[in-house]
């Protein structure tokens, strides 16, 4: 009986021993946007691989899957994954809508007020976040939306 007691406190520690490092060692997921109007997307970590796509928007939110060297590699919102380097990338926070006709609101209910359509794939500028909304700014406009209806947060 004592024996079993001694097992099972052993297995107890050892759960915890894991499920502790797994949590400490779980990637984090870092999200970026571009830098300039023109950002280059390579198929591999340097300026000698191939040149898949451009981003041609400031402000295009990435999620950020790997890095290596001064090299990050990226997915945008549709899947695509490439290569971009980092002096192409600021941490500057900004999102993409995934819903078509959405209204940025004047206070964070969809009660309130509609102060501006946005349209699908918008790219817009995080000001602040509130427990499922955000306060969005696009050429001076400032609306709250729904965390539900973007891509680009942690």
């Amino acid at each position: 009986m004592f024996f079993l007691k001694i097992i099972n406190f052993f297995l107890i520690v050892f759960i915890i021993c894991i499920t502790i490092r797994d949590n400490l060692f779980a990637s984090k997921i870092n999200f970026f946007s571009t830098k300039f109007n023109e950002v280059n997307v390579r198929n591999g970590p340097g300026l000698n691989h191939l040149l898949i796509y451009k981003i041609l928007v400031k402000g295009y939110p990435l999620k950020e899957i790997s890095d290596f060297d001064n090299w990050k590699k990226i997915q945008d919102f549709s899947g695509r994954v490439g290569w971009i380097s980092e002096s192409q990338l600021t941490s500057q926070r900004y999102i993409i809508t995934i819903v078509p006709d959405q209204y940025l609101f004047k206070f964070p209910t969809n009660n309130s007020k509609k102060i501006a359509f946005v349209q699908k794939e918008s790219i817009l500028k995080i000001v602040k976040e509130n427990e499922g909304w955000l306060l969005l700014e696009s050429d001076g406009v400032k609306g709250w939306i729904s965390k539900k209806s973007v891509w680009g947060l942690k």
